[in-house]
C-alpha cells in the first residue's frame, strides 16, 4: 500500500497517477480510480474535469468509481491496482452528509472510517495494490471553528493510521516527492 500526501496543487495526483500506470505495465492487471470529488462549485467542475482528461490522455484502461461516501462492496484481485483520490475529499463528504444528525453525528462518522478501514484492510489482505492520495492540512494553526478542527482531527488519525500500514509514504511539494516511509 502506498500513501501519498501533500498541499493543494502539490502533484499528488500526477504523482499517483504516474506510479499506478507503472504498476498497471508490470502486472496487467486490473486499473482502477476512484474518485471523492462532488461536483458543487465552478472549482470543483474544472478539477474533476482536469483529471479526467489528464486519465483519457493517458491511454491507459482506467476503471473509474465515483464514491462520494459509501464504499463499493467489490472485490478486487491480488495485483489490481487501487488509485483513491483523494481521502481528504471523502471525509468532507462524510461530514457535510453527517451534518444535520446532531446527537448521533460522531457515531455515524466512526461508523463511516470503521467501514473504510475494513474495506482498505480486505483490499489490502485480497493482494490489491492500493495507492491512496490525501492533502496535508496539519501544517496549519488550529481554527476558531469546531467544524474544522474536527476536519483535521479525523483527517490527522486516519492519516496515521493509513501510514501506520502502508509499505510506502510520499509527501508532495511542488512536484516534488519526498519518500517518508
Amino acid at each position: 500500500m502506498i500513501f501519498i500526501t501533500g498541499g493543494v496543487r502539490s502533484g499528488k495526483s500526477a504523482f499517483a497517477e504516474h506510479y499506478a500506470t507503472n504498476l498497471f505495465e508490470q502486472y496487467q492487471k486490473g486499473l482502477y480510480y476512484i474518485a471523492s470529488g462532488v461536483p458543487f462549485d465552478e472549482e470543483m467542475k474544472k478539477r474533476i474535469l482536469r483529471h479526467q482528461k489528464d486519465r483519457e490522455q493517458s491511454n491507459m484502461p482506467w476503471i473509474t468509481m465515483e464514491v462520494e461516501d459509501d464504499l463499493p462492496a467489490i472485490t478486487f484481485e491480488k495485483h489490481d491496482i487501487i488509485l483513491w483520490d483523494c481521502i481528504t475529499t471523502w471525509i468532507n463528504n462524510i461530514l457535510y452528509k453527517t451534518e444535520k444528525l446532531k446527537d448521533e453525528r460522531y457515531l455515524k462518522i466512526q461508523q463511516y472510517i470503521e467501514s473504510f478501514q475494513k474495506r482498505i484492510m480486505k483490499w489490502k489482505e485480497d493482494g490489491s495494490i492500493l495507492i491512496l492520495v490525501s492533502n496535508e492540512v496539519l501544517d496549519e494553526a488550529a481554527s476558531p471553528f469546531e467544524e474544522v478542527n474536527l476536519y483535521r482531527e479525523l483527517i490527522g488519525k486516519l492519516h496515521q493510521w493509513i501510514v501506520a500500514i502502508s509499505d510506502e509514504a510520499y509527501e508532495l511539494d511542488y512536484g516534488l516527492s519526498v519518500r517518508k516511509k
